[in-house]
């Protein structure tokens, strides 16, 4: 039985036909053709679903023959034979929830295992079949989901800190649709809500994205605008908020910010960029991206003790999807949800990276949606990784053997 390079999956999963890239035990020509064809699978729009027969896989592999990489009969054969005997017809994501409306984000677990997720409803019309964004939560001991927090100040990104706080990153909504734009403070035990920031030199945040925390308490989250009418104030940038509240914005380099990651030694800062020219373009900047960009990306700071950054770098880039939502493991590796924003002809992709920014895992999509946020569980649930999706929303998981890192 093939084995992953990496290890990142448990041998049920395995035994259920995952569908990473990076196999150990494969004949060389095939993997390595194996490896060519699904990089552009993932570049263009297939393969989509985690089941898929020998005819889609042939569908496949006559796909990538159109759009230009040269595969001989032979060749082909072999690839079409190795995906369907590794792969077959059988389940690699489980959906654990259908509830919210429209766009999923935000996936994170709190001390006690329990999985909360954002339902983002800014893309209805104002009235009340919109209520301001909802916060759910996903008990993986039952399987039952119910509802949190709503309205929830369109909720995007969600983060617990060390005191087992829910942090919440609220986005725009538009006109009558409750968007807060602000970073907030949910106590679990009370219900009771606390501002984090919400303004920085007196001016209005354009939409928290997503945001997380470090060892000694302090918080770093991205502000940009995806959508939304609301007037824009500042520029998209990533901001930290120290335990005594002073926000300091600490990077405008990345020309549309999305999701953030701390490393686990907190020596390092991961950003993600959704760069596409399809969505709102900020007056206030930045006007370009510092390190070329054009669609999707992470750039890498390095993050010293007192919590500022330095030596921006590119760490990935991907010129076919946007990056979305990330997670961390306990051993430093960076799990990326990334689409292409289009509901009507959706494309998505999952891939782990190592400290080394190299690819290291790639991993087929749920058959629906795009793919937005990853998270992992805690607790019992410690191996399981969470995915959002959106058009339509879901949340899935799949169970491995690595945990994610929480400090």
């Amino acid at each position: 039985m093939p084995k992953s390079m990496t290890g990142y999956i448990s041998a049920g999963v395995l035994i259920g036909g995952i569908a990473f890239i990076a196999y150990a035990g494969v004949p060389k020509e095939p993997k390595a053709l194996f490896e060519e064809t699904c990089s552009l699978c993932h570049s263009l729009d297939a393969p989509k679903a985690q089941h898929m027969s020998r005819t889609s896989w042939e569908a496949t592999v006559l796909k990538m023959r159109f759009y230009g990489l040269w595969i001989g009969d032979e060749d082909a054969n072999i690839i079409i034979d190795y995906l369907s005997a590794t792969y077959g017809e059988k389940q690699f994501w489980e959906e654990v929830s259908r509830e919210g409306m429209v766009f999923g984000e935000g996936v994170v677990a709190d001390p006690n295992g329990m999985v909360y997720f954002s339902s983002m409803t800014r893309a209805l019309p104002p009235g009340p079949d919109n209520p301001g964004g909802t916060i759910f939560v996903f008990d993986p001991s039952t399987g039952k989901t119910t509802k949190s927090l709503e309205p929830s100040g369109m909720s995007n990104g969600l983060h617990f800190d060390l005191n087992g706080d829910l942090l919440i990153a609220q986005d725009s909504g538009g006109e009558g649709k409750g968007g807060g734009r602000a970073v907030m403070r949910r106590k679990l035990a009370t219900g009771a809500m606390s501002v984090v920031a919400d303004r920085y030199q007196g001016k209005h945040f354009n939409g928290p994205n997503d945001l997380t925390s470090d060892a000694k308490g302090r918080v770093y989250f991205t502000d940009a605008r995806y959508d939304g009418t609301e007037p824009m104030e500042l520029p998209n940038a990533v901001y930290r908020v120290d335990p005594d509240g002073k926000v300091t914005q600490i990077s405008t380099d990345i020309f549309r910010p999305n999701g953030i990651e701390v490393s686990p030694d907190g020596k390092r800062l991961y950003v993600a960029a959704a760069n596409a020219k399809t969505l709102p373009t900020n007056p206030n900047g930045p006007a370009v991206d510092k390190f070329g960009i054009t669609l999707g990306g992470i750039v890498v700071y390095d993050l010293d003790s007192g919590g500022n950054i330095s030596n921006g770098r590119l760490f990935f880039r991907n010129d076919f999807l946007m990056v979305d939502g990330m997670a961390m493991d306990r051993q430093g590796n960076l799990c990326v949800a990334m689409h292409n924003g289009n509901p009507k002809a959706p494309q998505s992709g999952i891939v782990v990276l190592n400290p080394e920014g190299q690819i290291v895992e790639r991993i087929l999509t749920p058959d629906e949606g795009l793919t937005t946020q990853l998270g992992f569980g805690r607790g019992a649930d410690a191996g399981s990784l969470y995915v959002t999706t959106a058009f339509p929303i879901r949340l899935y998981r799949i169970k491995t053997v690595r945990e994610g890192h929480y400090f």
